[in-house]
């Protein structure tokens, strides 16, 4: 609601123009009108200025998803892995999540026997930024690992159930918008004779992300 005075006043005024022939009183009635005029702007501007201001709310980004794609070649093979995750900020500190992971390999035995092995699992992990872009984190993993037939006895079934728990931390680099890069470096305090086919300590990841 804005309040305008000044154009009714000068309405009003301007009917006894018509019987006013001195000069100076016709200035003193323009100086008056005009007085009258920035007086109503005042008025006005500090009315405007007394409305609340409209805040404009940032919805928090709680949930991110990501992941990381890896691989490693060699005069005997070669590896592929996708590990997708999705994850939820129950802080802007403390954050959970869940990585499934793909791991395919490929290579020759020293005798040119080739193998061709399959890996897959799923993981919990829990992530606290404690300073800045620096973040702590444990992960729970269980993986379904494809052996190689001359690693197990004879007889013996060639899948066994590989079950990590990495500790570390690494630091969160924003990207710009929404997105995020990470590097990790973990350690896996559950390492069996197995865990050497996938993991070797310390394990390092370099991921990337988007916040929604």
């Amino acid at each position: 609601m804005q309040i305008r005075y000044s154009g009714i006043i000068i309405v009003f005024l301007s009917a006894y123009f018509e019987e006013i022939t001195d000069m100076k009183t016709i200035l003193k009635y323009l100086m008056a009108i005009v007085l009258v005029g920035l007086a109503c702007q005042t008025l006005n501007a500090q009315y405007m200025n007394l409305a609340p201001t409209q805040k404009v709310e940032v919805k928090p980004q709680r949930w991110f998803v990501g992941g990381m794609i890896g691989g490693s070649f060699s005069s005997y093979g070669g590896s592929f892995e996708i590990a997708p995750i999705v994850g939820y900020k129950i802080t802007p500190e403390f954050h959970v999540g869940t990585r499934i992971t793909y791991i395919y390999s490929s290579y020759k035995d020293y005798g040119g026997q080739r193998y061709n092995l399959h890996d897959y699992g799923a993981s919990l992990f829990g992530r606290y930024l404690f300073y800045k872009f620096a973040f702590a984190q444990v992960e729970y993993e269980a993986l379904s690992l494809e052996v190689p037939a001359y690693a197990v006895p004879v007889g013996e079934n060639t899948r066994k159930l590989l079950n990590s728990l990495f500790v570390g931390g690494g630091i969160v680099q924003p990207m710009g918008g929404r997105g995020f890069a990470t590097i990790a470096v973990l350690f896996n305090l559950l390492e069996t004779e197995y865990s050497n086919y996938v993991y070797s300590n310390p394990i390092i990841r370099i991921g990337f992300g988007v916040g929604f």
